[in-house]
C-alpha cells in the first residue's frame, strides 16, 4: 500500500512539473509586447535596469551624466533615482534616459 501511494505521489508531482514547464514554454514563446513591457517594469522595480541618465542645458551641452543600475521615478516635473554611491538624485530640465 505504501509503495502505491509513493508512486502515485511521484506521478502527480511529475505531471505538475511537466504542466508547469509546458506553461512556461508557451508563455515565453507567445509573449506579447505588453507582457514583455510588464516584465521589464517588474525587473526595474526589483533590481533596476542598467541606464545612462544625461542632463542637458538649454543649448544642448551636457551638464552631467550618470550611469548605473537605476530605478527611475517620475515625480511631477522632475525625475528621481538613487545613484551607485547611494545619493538620491532629483533633476528636472532636458533629460535623456537610455537603457544600456
Amino acid at each position: 500500500m505504501k509503495r502505491t501511494r509513493k508512486r502515485e505521489g511521484r506521478r502527480w508531482a511529475a505531471c505538475l512539473l511537466l504542466i508547469f514547464f509546458l506553461g512556461l514554454l508557451v508563455f515565453a514563446s507567445g509573449c506579447t509586447e505588453r507582457q514583455r513591457k510588464n516584465l521589464k517594469h517588474f525587473k526595474s522595480d526589483i533590481i533596476g535596469l542598467k541606464r545612462r541618465v544625461t542632463l542637458y542645458d538649454c543649448n544642448g551641452k551636457v551638464i552631467k551624466s550618470w550611469q548605473g543600475r537605476f530605478k527611475i521615478e517620475v515625480q511631477g516635473a522632475y525625475i528621481s533615482f538613487i545613484d551607485d554611491k547611494g545619493k538620491d538624485i532629483k533633476i528636472s530640465g532636458t533629460v535623456v534616459v537610455e537603457e544600456l
